[in-house]
């Protein structure tokens, strides 16, 4: 009962991304093939969802037809269980990093690269396999979009490559070159991520390649895992536990984050669109901007729990920015739209998330 009422509290977010899109704005997708790499992570996850929802009600005639490619076998308990066994679904576990061995009959018509290593705490650890997932992934993927005639390509880059702007660059717009270190901590992930931009933009160059980059910056809700030692997901672990947060440092670094419901609204706009070759911005907006420590209190304050998070001494990873705030003007004016969902109500479903999957 708790994974069914977890995947409610998603689906009530679904139904929301179609209406704020518009159903219409969906048709391209009526009858066609969409693969996707990384389909149970929190982005992965969203795309799928919505694609269940719409083949049962705006596509219902001509459903679209998602093939997955999982680094994790999809279970009944796992992110996409609830989709295990329905049509027009099928989900393979394979590492991306090597070209999955399609027939050659195969052709899709949409292609979405989701698969990475996000959190610090991965990709510290495995440089070389996350190099591999934006690099020489992406570069299969592309050569099949190359190939196939892809109507729409789609490389979730990060805000990572803008690395650590200064303070006249933040709001950080998608024109900021970046400043980070190519040898640092961060490295690996940052310029894995770069080098597939420019990946990207070259099969767009040489070969009309149809690709739209998108840059998350700090997404979060209902399917974050919780384990993956982020800011938000260690917050939001130690909260449901109801253990007082523990903070590395003073807390006073500044993030500005974005709630799922509103990103995959971003991305379906930017995603549908005839803007190839271009690269968006996916993040919340500056009113949204918190501190780390006012982040913790709010999580304990859903939570219930009344005790101050404790300070710590602890240094932050190397490389890691001062204020993180994408500038969502781009969006605004190509899209006419902006992410709107409070903190405080994003962290709520988040957390009432964890807790219904916690008891499954």
């Amino acid at each position: 009962m708790s994974l069914a009422s977890s995947q409610e509290i998603i689906n009530q977010d679904i139904d929301e991304i179609i209406q704020a899109v518009g159903g219409g704005y969906f048709q391209p997708l009526a009858g066609t093939d969409m693969l996707i790499t990384g389909p149970q992570g929190l982005l992965g996850g969203y795309i799928v969802d919505t694609i269940a929802r719409l083949n049962e009600t705006v596509l219902r005639n001509s459903p679209c037809r998602v093939i997955g490619l999982s680094r994790s076998p999809v279970t009944t308990t796992s992110r996409l269980g609830h989709l295990l066994n329905k049509e027009h679904f099928t989900f393979h576990q394979h590492e991306v990093s090597r070209a999955y061995p399609f027939n050659d009959g195969f052709s899709p018509d949409f292609i979405i690269h989701a698969a990475g290593r996000s959190a610090p705490s991965i990709f510290t650890l495995d440089p070389i396999g996350t190099i591999d997932v934006n690099v020489s992934a992406l570069r299969w993927l592309l050569d099949m979009a190359a190939q196939r005639k892809t109507q729409s390509f789609s490389f979730f880059s990060s805000s990572e490559v803008y690395g650590n702007p200064p303070p006249q660059w933040i709001p950080t717009p998608e024109t900021y070159h970046g400043n980070s270190d190519s040898l640092g901590a961060r490295g690996a992930y940052t310029e894995a991520k770069r080098c597939g931009e420019a990946m990207c933009l070259a099969f767009h160059i040489t070969h009309a390649v149809p690709v739209k980059i998108l840059r998350p910056a700090l997404i979060y809700g209902p399917g974050l895992p919780v384990d993956d030692k982020r800011v938000i997901s260690d917050f939001i672990n130690q909260g449901v536990k109801g253990q007082s947060i523990q903070l590395r440092d003073d807390g006073l670094a500044r993030r500005c984050y974005c709630y799922i419901k509103d990103a995959m609204i971003v991305f379906w706009k930017a995603f549908l669109s005839d803007r190839n070759g271009e690269v968006f911005n996916i993040g919340g907006i500056p009113t949204m901007e918190t501190t780390i420590k006012d982040l913790a209190i709010l999580v304990q304050s859903i939570c219930g729990m009344e005790a101050e998070p404790r300070g710590g001494t602890l240094p932050s990873l190397a490389g890691s920015p001062d204020r993180v705030c994408v500038d969502m003007e781009k969006v605004r004016k190509t899209f006419g739209y902006l992410p709107e969902t409070p903190l405080a109500d994003g962290l709520r479903a988040t957390i009432a998330w964890v807790k219904e999957r916690s008891r499954g």
